[in-house]
C-alpha cells in the first residue's frame, strides 16, 4: 500500500511541480517539492522502502529536467539516503531534521548541478550561481517545507495506521 501511495504522490507532485511551482520564481531560484516530497517520505521511521518513490521521483525528473542526465537522480538519492541517516540520529524532532535536510538537500542538489554543469563546459560562475539561485531556491523550499511535511504526514498516518494521542 506504501508503494502505491508514494507513487501516486510522486506523479501529483511532479505534475504540481511542473505546472504549478516552476511558474514561481524567486530571483533565478525555485523550489522542487519532488524533492521535498522524497525528504518527507523518508523521514517517517517505518518507510523501510523509501528507495522507491525516491528513484520514481529521480527519473521523473531526470527525464523532465534539462540538467545533466545523474545529477537529478543522485541529488535525490543523496537526500533520501541523508534523511534516513539523521531519521535514526535525531528521530524525536522530525520537524527540525525537515529543515536541516531541506537546506543541506538543496544546497547539495545545487552544488551538484553548478559542478556537473560545469563539467559539461558551461560558463557558470560559481559564486553568483550560489547567490542567484541556490539560496533563493532554499527559502522556497523552506517555505514550502511545512506544507508538504502536513500533506506527507497525513498521508503516512493511512499508511502506516498511527494512532493520534487523544
Amino acid at each position: 500500500m506504501d508503494i502505491l501511495l508514494s507513487s501516486i504522490l510522486v506523479l501529483i507532485f511532479t505534475s504540481l511541480q511542473l505546472g504549478v511551482i516552476s511558474r514561481i520564481p524567486l530571483q533565478n531560484g525555485m523550489a522542487d517539492i519532488a524533492l521535498l516530497f522524497v525528504v518527507m517520505w523518508s523521514l517517517h521511521p517505518q518507510a523501510k522502502r523509501f528507495y522507491i518513490p525516491t528513484l520514481l521521483a529521480g527519473g521523473l525528473m531526470t527525464f523532465i529536467s534539462s540538467v545533466p542526465v545523474p545529477a537529478v537522480l543522485i541529488s535525490y538519492v543523496v537526500a533520501a539516503v541523508l534523511t534516513r541517516y539523521l531519521v535514526n540520529r535525531l528521530w524525536e524532532m522530525p520537524v527540525f531534521s525537515m529543515l536541516i535536510i531541506t537546506v543541506v538537500a538543496t544546497f547539495l542538489q545545487h552544488l551538484l548541478y553548478i559542478l556537473m554543469m560545469q563539467f559539461q563546459g558551461s560558463s557558470i560562475p560559481f559564486l553568483a550561481s550560489l547567490q542567484e539561485i541556490t539560496l533563493p531556491s532554499i527559502f522556497l523550499n523552506i517555505i514550502f517545507a511545512f506544507p508538504m511535511y502536513l500533506l506527507v504526514r497525513d498521508a503516512q498516518k493511512l499508511v502506516y495506521q498511527e494512532v493520534e494521542n487523544e
